[in-house]
């Protein structure tokens, strides 16, 4: 079985985390190959059931290139490429298309695609947080310092100890009420920098369903969070990022 070994000064254990459809294998510094490689057959059915789950599901998704006709999925509603020659490179959504205008000499064209969709998403995920968060800390009276998009390819959110809630611009692609519960989450961590008891209390005080907001996560993380993907199937048979 194949793997990939991270080591860190601060782990104490071994952990196994599988991955957009890989296995990664988290170890402590001094910790042997030949310990570690035990561990990983000591969960080889473990790992086997969630890495075909997460490989059939990738299987069913197309690779990501960027070109004409591609959709990709802005709060949870697809919206079609239409990639076009122009006087300069340009991104317009009208209705369900974002129309794309790149200059006649651009030379890598699946790159500068790609680059207008992440600053389109950026530009207009700065919009849709600068309404949800205010609603959001007025209800909870949980106040952030500022909010940012950043480039995350394996995680939602993240809060800092200065009070900054930053999220990744994948977010933006779930549906409105997953995006309202990742927020909700970052804003609870201003109370709690933490994921003890009392930080999942204040969660369910604050979103009593955020269990479904958990599981459709961790059911569509590893395609969506996939830099070779960026999409997602829609059904009730993914199994997304998995850890044990």
């Amino acid at each position: 079985m194949q793997y990939t070994i991270v080591r860190s000064q601060r782990r104490r254990s071994i952990g196994i985390k599988i991955q957009h459809g890989e296995v990664r294998v988290s170890a402590p510094v001094y910790v042997g190959e030949r310990e570690i490689a035990d561990f990983v057959t000591s969960k080889q059915s473990w790992i086997t059931r969630h890495l075909q789950a997460q490989q059939g599901s990738l299987a069913q998704l197309p690779i990501r290139r960027w070109q004409h006709g591609e959709q990709v999925l802005w709060l949870g509603t697809p919206l079609t490429l239409q990639v076009r020659d122009g006087q300069r490179n340009t991104i317009t959504l009208i209705e369900k298309t974002l129309h794309i205008r790149l200059h006649r000499r651009t030379s890598d064209r699946p790159a500068q695609v790609r680059k207008l969709v992440i600053d389109w998403y950026h530009q207009q995920g700065m919009h849709v947080l600068n309404q949800l968060i205010p609603q959001l800390a007025e209800a909870t009276k949980l106040n952030p310092t500022s909010w940012r998009i950043a480039h995350y390819t394996a995680k939602w959110g993240a809060c800092d100890r200065r009070g900054q809630l930053s999220f990744s611009w994948r977010l933006f692609a779930a549906p409105p009420w997953v995006l309202n519960y990742v927020v909700l989450h970052e804003l609870c961590h201003l109370q709690h920098f933490n994921h003890s008891a009392a930080f999942w209390q204040l969660v369910e005080h604050h979103a009593p369903n955020y269990t479904e907001a958990e599981n459709w996560l961790k059911q569509h993380g590893h395609t969506l969070l996939n830099e070779r993907v960026f999409s997602y199937v829609n059904t009730e048979s993914n199994t997304g990022q998995s850890e044990s």
